[in-house]
């Protein structure tokens, strides 16, 4: 399910058109071992269960939970995705599928009690890549991590790393479970039109704030009717830096307005709703992440006063592999939106900058 950040400002309850082997010991069985030391730092000593692949805690089946604290066990592996030279603690998984399976990996839900996780998986051998992630949940969530639609294959062992960015350690709660393809169905969605993100892109379309000149995509009424766009977002390398392509879409309202939005993707995104009325100095109205496929609507929506209110979508990281310009979708349907639009007001930049950069 979307996780949801009531916002400032505007308080508001948040609850789709015109066309376009032999295993080791288990977690159960593995000794404890004395926190004493200083939080979030490493650990050293003998190893114990769940230290090293060698002594992974077995996962039997999906869906699966385990929790713990990584904060008890050594530093034994790290990657970079992207951010390098952690020496966090980590604790380690081994799955052995018996078929074919996509594979989600999630930290997010043990926000606000855990800490700012990485998690990866080796196929087979240590080193053997196949996913990574750090961030993938968002600062809503603490900078937990998440790994979606993840292909493991039968015959092979995936060891499965709950680590941590730079030195962090601390409880965790991991779930594991069995993805379904996701495809979004865009027929008859207006498309936002901007071209795929690229290596070293830059963004002169619908790029609200951060573009010089400010750049909103005016929606315009349709009589009362949904009104559905399908669009594209991503994340790329301008140099050695990496950018996000965030889209802002404008709703000019001349009159109070309740509308309802419905929101999906085909990955994890931010979806923000923002009162836009003193410009870039703005307020949120409503925040939700998404859950790669699951549609979640802000219902209700109170738009209190005439003027410019913005809807935002875009990553919720910074991570090119986990939201790929050519492989990042959305969808979204607004509904009730019966005012006329107006001509846009000019805007001034405010500290809302640096949250979009």
């Amino acid at each position: 399910m979307a996780r949801i950040v009531l916002a400032v400002l505007v308080a508001m309850e948040l609850s789709g058109n015109c066309a376009w082997a032999d295993w080791p010991s288990t977690a159960a069985e593995a000794p404890l071992k004395d926190n004493s030391h200083v939080a979030g730092v490493p650990v050293g000593g003998d190893h114990v269960a769940g230290d090293i692949i060698e002594q992974a805690w077995v996962v039997d089946g999906l869906p699966f939970t385990g929790t713990g604290n990584t904060c008890l066990f050594n530093d034994d592996y790290d990657q970079a995705c992207p951010y390098s030279g952690s020496v966090s603690p980590d604790v380690v998984y081994a799955f052995a599928p018996i078929g074919d399976v996509l594979l989600l990996g999630d930290l997010c839900d043990g926000y606000p009690y855990s800490y700012d996780t990485k998690l990866y998986i080796y196929e087979d051998a240590e080193g053997n890549l196949v996913a990574c992630d750090d961030d993938l949940c968002g600062s809503a969530q603490g900078y937990a991590s998440y790994i979606y639609n993840v292909e493991l294959l039968t015959g092979h062992v995936y060891y499965i790393v709950v680590d941590g960015f730079g030195g962090d350690c601390g409880n965790y709660l991991l779930k594991l479970y069995e993805g379904v393809p996701c495809e979004l169905d865009c027929t008859g969605a207006i498309p936002e039109g901007e071209p795929e993100c690229y290596t070293d892109y830059v963004d002169l379309y619908n790029a609200g704030c951060n573009g010089v000149p400010y750049q909103f995509q005016e929606v315009l009424p349709c009589g009362g009717e949904p009104i559905t766009y399908c669009g594209t977002a991503g994340v790329y390398y301008f140099g050695t830096t990496l950018r996000r392509d965030t889209d802002w879409y404008q709703l000019t309202t001349s009159a109070p307005e309740v509308i309802s939005w419905t929101v999906e993707s085909n990955v994890r995104f931010n979806f923000y709703i923002m009162d836009g009325t003193f410009g870039c100095s703005t307020a949120f109205i409503a925040v939700a992440t998404t859950t790669p496929c699951e549609p979640y609507t802000f219902t209700d929506v109170q738009l209190l006063f005439p003027g410019a209110y913005w809807f935002w979508v875009g990553a919720p990281g910074w991570d090119p592999v986990a939201f790929p310009c050519d492989g990042s979708f959305y969808k979204w349907t607004i509904e009730g939106f019966t005012g006329d639009a107006t001509p846009l007001q000019d805007t001034r930049w405010g500290t809302i900058k640096s949250m979009f950069r």
